[in-house]
């Protein structure tokens, strides 16, 4: 996918190629998205509601118990992923090799098509060359005749001018 770039699909700017992974099967990877640490949670409470927690308050076991959430589902999304590419793959292997199957039937069709075509095309030929070679050989007599009424023609003229010169 080289020369195509990538877009992150929550911000829409283009990752830069260090960002990207090139696992191939499955495409280019967005980078991978921060999760909120427990300074990061008690700061957005005190900026958001006024309300300062302590690092021991039970709320932040929320924060906790989100992170590990967040760790599961992406293993999850990185199996899911992985057998979706599996998948993509083996679907891909069977199609290719179909595809593969009918090119060559139509191939031996096609070649089977053209051949048929050439010899009935000789045979016409070969057909048209015999009608040609009748014709030939029927004006081949008429010219013969022709021939020998030509000159039989002329050895009587001949003979009729003899007897009547003498």
């Amino acid at each position: 996918m080289s020369g195509t770039p990538i877009f992150d699909p929550e911000t829409g700017e283009i990752l830069s190629e260090g960002q990207a992974s090139t696992s191939g099967a499955g495409g280019d990877q967005p980078p991978a998205f921060p999760v909120m640490s427990l300074d990061d949670a008690r700061a957005a409470l005190v900026r958001e509601h006024g309300v300062a927690v302590g690092k021991d308050d039970p709320l932040l076991m929320v924060v906790t118990l989100h992170q590990g959430f967040v760790r599961d589902y992406d293993r999850m999304l990185a199996r899911h992923d992985e057998a979706i590419r599996n998948l993509l793959g083996a679907t891909g292997n069977a199609c290719a090799e179909a595809v593969e199957a009918v090119l060559a039937s139509l191939k031996d069709k096609t070649i089977k098509a053209s051949l048929d075509q050439a010899f009935a095309l000789v045979e016409r030929q070969a057909v048209a060359m015999a009608d040609l070679h009748r014709s030939i050989r029927r004006h081949r007599l008429v010219m013969i005749l022709l021939t020998i009424l030509t000159v039989a023609g002329c050895g009587l003229t001949l003979s009729i001018l003899t007897s009547i010169i003498r």
